[in-house]
Order: C-alpha cells, then structure tokens, then sequence
C-alpha cells in the first residue's frame, strides 16, 4: 500500500487535515500503508506527516524522499542562507523529515521504488522535486507540482511560477515533462488541478493545453 504524499494535515489551512478520516471511509488502516512517497518537502506535502499526538501518522511505512530535496531542506545552515521566506517552509520540513530519519530511502532520477512506479526528475519548483512514472494500463504521469496549474502551466509552460525556487530549472523540466506527455498520450494526474485533476496535454499554438478526462 503505498501513498504519495501525505497534505500538511492540521498545520496549514482550516480545510486541510482530511486524508485520515478519508481513508478510514475508504477502508484503508493507516498501519497497513507499507510506503509513503514524498514529491518533494513543501508544507501542503508533508506537513501531515505526525498526527496531533505526535506520533507517525503511517507507523509501519517506509518513508521515499529524492536525495537532492533531503539535503536541500535538512541543511543545517538553511536559516542563515537562504530567504526569510522559506524559513517557515523549512522548520515545518526539518521537523517532519527528522521524524522519518530512521526509516527514509533516499531516490534519484531513475530509481523504481516498486517495479512499475519509477522516479522522474522534475526539480526546479524545490531543488530535489521528482515526479513518478506509473506502469501498468495505458500509464500514469504523477506530475506533483511540476506544473502547479492546470491552464497558465500548459499554456505558457515557460512561464516563471512564484513558488518555483529555482525557475529557470523548473521551466525546464515542467516543459520537457509536459511534451512528453502530450507527445506519449499519457495520462497525468495533477494535484493543484481541478478536481479531479486527471487528463491528458494536447499541444496548442506554442504551447499546450490540459483536457480532463
């Protein structure tokens, strides 16, 4: 049983904090999700990490995290290096990646963490973003937030976004990713889309556009 990322559970916003009482409706026991796979270590991904009591929300998981996002956030010096404006980011991912330190494997573009579910490199909007190429059926493209809109991205997707940290890296990689998916007909799953966030690129003019399924 393998989850991608978690959502920032009580520690973000009032509508947040869902995802364990709809798995408990989906029938799904948080002690049977053997891996959790993290995109990378923004708050809306991995802030729901321990639960209110401070434990692991998923205790028997096995915790995935690309290397470069590990090293990028678990920097000692980060709070007297990089911007004010990540500090929050970062003391919330400290705290929660400190927590998983004894049970995390580390990934790298390429690696499969089961047979059928491979690492991407999708970095740029963090230092270590990766995304996930699922097999099986006509496929799946997890695009995390490689592309964080569903219209401006697939537009415009060399376009700078806001919370990208390094831009001109995840202009790259977003449009590299997005014509491979438009040029493969793979299905993509986004998580910042409309609900429910699942269609295909379809290349328009210079760039492309995003059709649900």
């Amino acid at each position: 049983m393998i989850i991608v990322d978690i959502g920032s559970g009580d520690k973000y916003q009032p509508s947040d904090g869902r995802l364990s009482g709809n798995l408990v409706a989906a029938g799904i026991d948080a002690r049977a999700v053997t891996k959790v796979v993290f995109t990378h270590a923004h708050h809306d991904h991995v802030w729901g990490t321990l639960a209110p009591d401070g434990s692991l929300r998923f205790p028997n998981a096995t915790y995935y995290v690309g290397a470069a996002e590990w090293d990028f956030w678990m920097d000692p010096d980060f709070l007297t290096s990089m911007p004010n404006e990540l500090h929050e980011f970062a003391r919330g991912a400290q705290r929660d990646l400190t927590a998983i330190s004894n049970r995390v494997i580390m990934l790298k573009p390429g690696d499969d963490i089961v047979t059928g579910l491979r690492v991407l490199d999708t970095a740029g909007h963090t230092p270590g973003h990766i995304s996930l190429e699922m097999a099986g059926g006509d496929g799946l493209l997890i695009c995390a937030d490689a592309a964080t809109n569903e219209i401006a991205s697939f537009l415009h997707p060399k376009a700078r976004f806001g919370y990208d940290t390094i831009p001109e890296l995840a202009i790259r990689n977003r449009a590299r990713f997005i014509e491979r998916a438009a040029f493969d007909r793979t299905k993509l799953l986004g998580y910042h889309w409309t609900y429910p966030g699942v269609g295909f690129a379809e290349r328009k003019g210079t760039g492309y556009r995003y059709v649900p399924v």
